[in-house]
C-alpha cells in the first residue's frame, strides 16, 4: 500500500506537469492561429507524453528502452482515462442545477475516476522490471 500512495503521488506530480504542459500548447497553438481543436489534440497528446516519459523516469522504473508500441499502448490507455473524466464530469453536469458546487463536484469526480484509471493504467503497463 504504501508503494501504491508514493506511485500515485509521484505520478500526480506528473500529471500537474502535463497541465501546464497542456495549456502552455493550447494557448501558443490558438495565439499563431491554429483552431482551437487541433491545437487541443496536439496539446492532449504531449500532455499524454508528458506522464509516459515522467513516469518511465521518476515512478515506473523501466529498465526495458522506450518503444513506440509501448508508447501508443501508453497513449490508448491514457485516453480511455481521459474519455472517463470527459463522459462522467459531463453527464453529472448535465443533470445537475449548475451551481458552482455542483460544476466543480463535477469536474472534480470526472477528473478523479480519469486519474485513478490513468494510474492504474500505466502501473499495469509501466511496473515491470
Amino acid at each position: 500500500m504504501k508503494k501504491t500512495l508514493g506511485q500515485a503521488s509521484r505520478y500526480f506530480v506528473g500529471a500537474v506537469i502535463a497541465l501546464a504542459v497542456d495549456v502552455a500548447i493550447v494557448s501558443a497553438l490558438a495565439a499563431i492561429g491554429l483552431p482551437r481543436v487541433l491545437a487541443r489534440s496536439v496539446a492532449l497528446l504531449a500532455g499524454i507524453t508528458t506522464t509516459y516519459i515522467f513516469s518511465r523516469r521518476y515512478i515506473f522504473v523501466s529498465e526495458k528502452p522506450i518503444s513506440l508500441v509501448e508508447w501508443g499502448r501508453y497513449v490508448v490507455a491514457q485516453s480511455m482515462g481521459t474519455a472517463l473524466n470527459f463522459v462522467a464530469s459531463t453527464s453529472l453536469l448535465y443533470i445537475g442545477n449548475g451551481s458552482m458546487l455542483h460544476v466543480g463536484g463535477a469536474i472534480f469526480t470526472g477528473a478523479g475516476l480519469g486519474f485513478c484509471y490513468n494510474f492504474f493504467a500505466a502501473r499495469r503497463q509501466l511496473d515491470r522490471p
